[in-house]
């Protein structure tokens, strides 16, 4: 079977190099392809898998062909992304508001925040509308060459849910060549606090029953299009083993081996900013709890390499004893090296600590205990965001949560005196959130059987009915036209 496989950049191969490498494994040809170069540079799962699978090929396309419809979707999917932060679900939303805000030219942003427009009626008929029109405007004809030249069997997309996606329109040449298609869920937050699915693919792969609910009531998908495999970017952490013993992990990065240590995840700078400055607070909070086991404690601080590294460079840790920076550039786990410094990390530590962050689930699947405080600065992005609940409430909650730091020092003496309960608290987590088939089924298996039974629908080419050839003749006027046509080209 040929599958082409349409992602952001190749840094999205973190979560989906399994899934691609058991298709190539299983003998499917799996051809990537890429929106835009990955701005850190995490090409080294797609190197490994081209370099171990003939099998696997992959292409960025250079787009400068005219594209006179690509204005005007982008306007459409971008009020659409916008109008869904107007609904009662994200009434508490403001920072996940204001992002999606952003995407909007200031004419129509004025057009929207009229009364009228944000009314519950105005919202509606702003939505009916919205799928008109995207209905209307065509498949565009260079992704349409594009996925024809390739000849697949079916097509995969992810994470489709950017802001004004423009991956719609592969979704768009399936439905036209007559292919099947499917949308693999990047991550446990991309179907609440990013863009709408405004072209509905032939499935949806989602990770447990929480996401099932997303895709049905948030994006309007059947329920027999939705899949629930579990999380197959988390597969590795199951049956990984540390890569050293304690004492020379704590020898590594300068801490006593004597000592238990909390390790700290920090968050991306979307969520926490300015975290260096609450990472310090968090300190001196523990360094002055009343029990000593909290107050001795080390303390491991992982920072997250999408955010602002310039403020931990001016973080003075002199006054901290036994408070490590590490590694102090922060890192993607992507090859041997840094996946084992990760997991080790997470593996000797006495327990995690984080506001928000996915590091938080990977701490839970390697057994160990994860606190957080509501804090302040964070609210937006905490109680802000809808699926940051998940790890309060879905199958029993993740966190051990704080109202105060004073209160989070004085709970972090738990980790001295784990209960049994604890422990099956995190495993129905873990298993609910993770792994829903059961804590022994690897999802990523699971995946490629889904992906492999998709390959076996039969679709047929989309004919448009004759309402939407008028609608699309009537927003012609609206298209915008280059005056010269460029070469169509991608490299390879």
């Amino acid at each position: 079977m040929k599958i082409v496989f349409s992602m952001r950049h190749s840094g999205a191969l973190r979560n989906f190099a399994s899934t691609v490498e058991e298709l190539a494994r299983r003998g499917h040809r799996i051809h990537l392809i890429f929106m835009r170069p990955d701005k850190l540079g995490e090409s080294l799962p797609l190197r490994e898998l081209t370099r171990s699978y003939s099998t696997v090929t992959f292409a960025e396309p250079i787009d400068t062909v005219s594209r006179p419809w690509a204005p005007l979707a982008r306007v459409i999917r971008s009020v659409g992304d916008y109008a869904r932060y107007q609904t009662p679900a994200y009434r508490d939303a403001q920072a996940l508001r204001d992002r999606a805000t952003r995407h909007l030219s200031p004419s129509v942003r004025r057009i929207l925040e009229l009364p009228i427009v944000r009314s519950r009626a105005g919202l509606a008929v702003i939505t009916h509308l919205l799928r008109l029109v995207e209905r209307a405007i065509p498949a565009d004809p260079f992704v349409v060459d594009l996925v024809r030249s390739q000849a697949p069997d079916l097509l995969l997309v992810t994470p489709l849910v950017d802001f004004a996606s423009a991956q719609e329109e592969y979704l768009k040449a399936a439905r036209t060549l007559g292919i099947p298609s499917g949308l693999c869920v990047h991550s446990w937050d991309n179907l609440t606090n990013k863009g709408l699915i405004h072209v509905h693919p032939d499935r949806v792969f989602v990770w447990n029953g929480a996401q099932v609910r997303e895709a049905q009531t948030m994006h309007g998908i059947e329920a027999e299009r939705v899949v629930s495999t579990g999380a197959p970017c988390y597969d590795q952490w199951f049956t990984r083993a540390p890569s050293t013993s304690r004492e020379e992990f704590c020898r590594k990065v300068g801490l006593p081996a004597e000592k238990p240590f909390l390790l700290y995840l920090c968050s991306s700078q979307f969520i926490a900013p300015r975290e260096a400055d609450f990472v310090k607070r968090w300190v001196q909070a523990l360094r002055s709890a009343s029990d000593p086991r909290v107050r001795e404690t080390s303390i491991l601080i992982r920072p997250h390499p999408r955010n602002d590294m310039s403020r931990w460079k001016r973080f003075d840790l002199s006054g901290f004893p036994h408070v490590v920076l590490w590694p102090e550039e922060g890192t993607n786990p992507v090859d041997a090296v840094s996946k084992n410094d990760y997991f080790d990390s997470l593996y000797h530590s006495a327990a995690a600590v984080g506001i928000n962050t996915s590091a938080q689930i990977e701490a839970g699947i390697v057994g160990k205990q994860v606190y957080s405080i509501r804090a302040s600065e964070y609210v937006a992005t905490q109680e802000g965001t809808l699926h940051f609940h998940y790890l309060l409430t879905e199958h029993g909650g993740l966190l051990h949560m704080a109202e105060t730091l004073e209160e989070h020092a004085r709970a972090i003496a738990r980790v001295f005196e784990r209960s049994e309960e604890d422990d099956r608290k995190l495993r129905a987590f873990v298993e609910g959130f993770v792994r829903p088939r059961g804590l022994d089924a690897p999802a990523t298996p699971l995946l490629a059987d889904a992906i492999e039974r998709l390959g076996e629908l039969q679709v047929t080419a989309l004919t448009h009915p004759v309402w939407v050839r008028v609608i699309r003749r009537m927003l012609k006027p609206a298209t915008v036209r280059d005056r010269f046509e460029k070469k169509r080209e991608w490299v390879h």
